[in-house]
């Protein structure tokens, strides 16, 4: 008997001791997932106060460990799995997201989470019944104080991480750096300070990160485009408003219309309303579009505004005639281009591009001319480098094998079709043609919050040069002008505001063709001080998706005037006497 005691002790002490150490640890040495906490997300409140966008809410994931519940149930007072799936089941009821057969399913499995984003009052509950082998670890949801406010800007995070809006385009920034710790524990799984196998690594916490976007304003470009939708009684299916400060490249607000809620995105049933249409739907955006075509052959000498051509109502590009918009007959006749642009006359803008060639075809050199302003200089069909998700969009080069950049697209391109571009990528141009010529990087970010404090980020400079000053100068005089044929009288007295609109023909996916009858509208413009000298305040674009015929002037032009002086009055601008 002895013998058998002294042989069992030397082969549990000596032959099994690695395995007997390995246990001992597996019961006292846990290792626990420091989670970092994700950062929150700011708007602008004004010119100095900040307001919260996304903010996070403390949660619990709740895991068990089948392989110790099915190892160790029944035995030292340790409930068996059925009694801990019975209790489990009662506490959390429809928040489990497991069924328990996948759960016990592979006995080895030491951890399986069972639910998320408990709430304090649930997770009390299951501490309270002292499961062992039943863990809870702090997590934490988004919540957003504001609803709908900005929902395709701010956009969420799904279960698998994945986000879009700035959760997902700014989420290494957001997300931090999870942290861990190893230590002993005593019989109660409490961690000791003491032990040479205790490791910790603090958890990195993701940044709080301030937007560029003004809540208010943001709010009110919200609140006039839906109101421009539900006005119109079904004639316009989306709606979409972009602000922006044009001398630093600061976007003040992105608004679409429909919306959702992001604290219960899961409940759409339509994923479209998840895009943010600003920065990631390309499309055309018609006559808005004219004033850049008109820059590039000012800039290059090519065009006075005030020479003259014969307008006829129509023109023959190639195999092509191509006519102005209907209702225009009365604009025919000799005409200078200045006239030509507030009009919106498609004629006008096809000659000032056969201007940049030989003044008779649109040849080569006027398409290479004109692409090189459009792409290069104002950065269509590019991305902007804007801290969001973004679409590049299309621009044809006349350099294409195809043959697609011929004279009969260029004609097109000249007021805005022909080509896929985002409505940022448009505004972004715009800003550089009326703000002096120099482009700036759209930016979403002003900076992070740190001990309750905004810390600013360093205003960048403008990375290009797209025109020149007096180009700048002459193309806010013609969008003035622009304007006071197109819904001027309603702007408030005393300032300087100019605008340019848009009616796009629309493809039809199922046939490759335009649709007959069926239009987008938009406006482009600014607004400002009208004192000597002075650049304009903030560049507003909308843009209207028709469900029938729309018109830039008609349907877009209300949305841009209410907008424009609720910019006036926010931003206290004082009128000129």
């Amino acid at each position: 008997m002895v013998l058998l005691f002294v042989s069992t002790l030397f082969f549990i002490q000596i032959v099994e001791h690695d395995k007997h150490v390995r246990d001992a640890n597996a019961m006292r040495v846990k290792q626990y997932e420091l989670l970092a906490k994700r950062g929150e997300v700011y708007f602008m409140d004004g010119a100095e106060n900040v307001s919260p966008a996304i903010m996070n809410e403390r949660t619990w994931t709740v895991f068990v460990d089948p392989n110790y519940i099915i190892t160790y149930g029944g035995t030292n007072g340790v409930l068996k799995k059925e009694k801990v799936q019975e209790k489990l089941t009662e506490i959390l009821g429809d928040s489990l997201t497991m069924g328990w057969d996948k759960v016990w399913a592979d006995e080895k499995n030491m951890y399986v989470e069972i639910a998320k984003n408990v709430d304090y009052s649930t997770v009390s509950k299951i501490k309270e019944a002292n499961l062992r082998g039943v863990g809870r670890k702090e997590t934490s949801r988004r919540v957003y104080p504001n609803g709908m406010l900005g929902a395709q800007l701010l956009g969420f995070t799904n279960a698998e991480g994945v986000g879009s809006g700035v959760e997902g385009a700014l989420n290494t920034r957001l997300s931090g750096k999870n942290g861990m710790l190893k230590t002993v524990t005593d019989v109660n799984e409490i961690p000791l300070s003491v032990g040479d196998e205790n490791i910790e690594i603090a958890a990195q916490n993701g940044e709080n990160i301030v937007l560029t976007i003004d809540e208010n304003i943001q709010r009110e470009a919200e609140k006039v485009i839906k109101k421009a939708v539900v006005n119109h009684k079904g004639g316009i299916s989306a709606a979409s408003a972009l602000v922006m400060e044009p001398t630093t490249g600061k976007i003040w607000a992105m608004a679409n219309y429909p919306t959702y809620d992001p604290g219960v995105y899961w409940k759409e049933k339509d994923p479209n309303v998840y895009v943010n249409r600003v920065t990631e739907t390309p499309y055309e955006p018609a006559s808005v579009c004219k004033p850049f075509t008109y820059a590039a052959a000012i800039n290059e000498g090519k065009l006075n505004p005030d020479a003259t051509y014969l307008n006829t109502g129509k023109t023959e590009v190639g195999d092509r005639i191509m006519n102005n918009a209907f209702g225009t007959a009365t604009r025919n006749g000799v005409i200078t281009f200045r006239k030509a642009l507030d009009y919106s006359l498609n004629t006008g803008s096809i000659e000032v591009l056969r201007k940049m060639g030989d003044g008779t075809n649109i040849t080569k050199s006027a398409r290479v001319t004109l692409y090189n302003y459009l792409h290069d200089s104002f950065g269509f069909g590019q991305k902007t480098g804007v801290e969001l998700y973004e679409a590049t969009g299309n621009i044809i080069s006349p350099n294409d094998p195809s043959g697609e950049g011929n004279a009969v697209r260029y004609a097109n391109m000249t007021f805005g079709q022909g080509m896929n571009l985002t409505m940022l990528q448009v505004a972004a141009g715009f800003s550089s043609l009326i703000n002096g010529g120099n482009y700036f990087t759209p930016t979403v970010i002003a900076g992070t919050y740190e001990n309750g404090e905004l810390k600013p980020v360093e205003q960048k400079a403008a990375i290009r040069k797209t025109i020149s000053s007096s180009t700048s100068t002459e193309m806010r005089k013609m969008l003035r002008e622009v304007r006071s044929e197109n819904g001027g009288s309603g702007d408030l007295p005393g300032y300087n505001v100019g605008m340019k609109t848009g009616t796009a023909e629309t493809i039809n996916p199922k046939t490759g063709q335009y649709w007959s009858g069926k239009t987008n509208a938009g406006a482009l413009g600014y607004g400002g001080s009208n004192e000597e000298g002075a650049l304009p305040s903030y560049v507003i674009m909308i843009r209207l998706d028709g469900e029938t015929l729309l018109w830039g002037s008609q349907d877009a032009v209300p949305v841009f005037t209410e907008l424009s002086n609720y910019m006036l009055r926010y931003l206290r601008i004082e009128p000129k006497k």
